[in-house]
């Protein structure tokens, strides 16, 4: 694993125009402290976990879902919990709401599933927090790519992101 910073990144000058530099650029943008870390591919949370030897709880786990009336919202939560589709439902008032189909969810994101990033602000879409995340001083989330991990503090992403906060999980 190699540590990055914003200097090692390089990241005005080599800014990728892709989801990975909106990302970045728009942390940079609001003055918000992050952490680069690459890594070898992760397509789990576990995974991640494993590598950043972090504590999967610590994980900002983002996941985008339909409802049932129309429109997508993304969800994030630990990493080492489960969405309950029901509780979920009842907090964004919907009648049902279950995971986007893999191609919806890349076409949305802009990015593959597995490394969905928790700033649904940038792509327009609703986006709710589990409140079990907020127990947490530092997040770490993959911006779009499977072989880099973000560390933020979780308030700063809070006030850029303006989820709704609830129970969910």
């Amino acid at each position: 694993m190699r540590r990055l910073t914003i200097r090692s990144l390089g990241w005005k000058r080599n800014l990728v125009n892709g989801i990975e530099g909106r990302i970045l650029a728009s942390l940079k943008a609001e003055g918000i402290e992050f952490e680069v870390f690459e890594h070898e591919p992760v397509y789990t949370c576990r995974k991640m976990a494993e590598f950043l030897k972090i504590d999967e709880g610590c994980i900002a786990k983002s996941m985008i879902v339909k409802k049932r009336e129309a429109g997508y919202m993304l969800v994030v939560l630990p990493g080492n919990m489960r969405i309950d589709f029901l509780r979920l439902a009842v907090v964004t008032k919907s009648k049902l709401v279950f995971l986007a189909a893999r191609e919806e969810a890349e076409k949305i994101a802009g990015c593959s599933v597995g490394c969905v990033y928790p700033l649904g602000n940038l792509v327009g879409l609703e986006t709710v927090f589990d409140q079990k995340l907020m127990r947490q001083e530092y997040v770490y989330f993959n911006p779009g790519s499977h072989t880099k991990s973000v560390k933020i503090k979780t308030q700063p992403l809070v006030n850029l992101v303006k989820p709704t906060i609830a129970e969910f999980t």
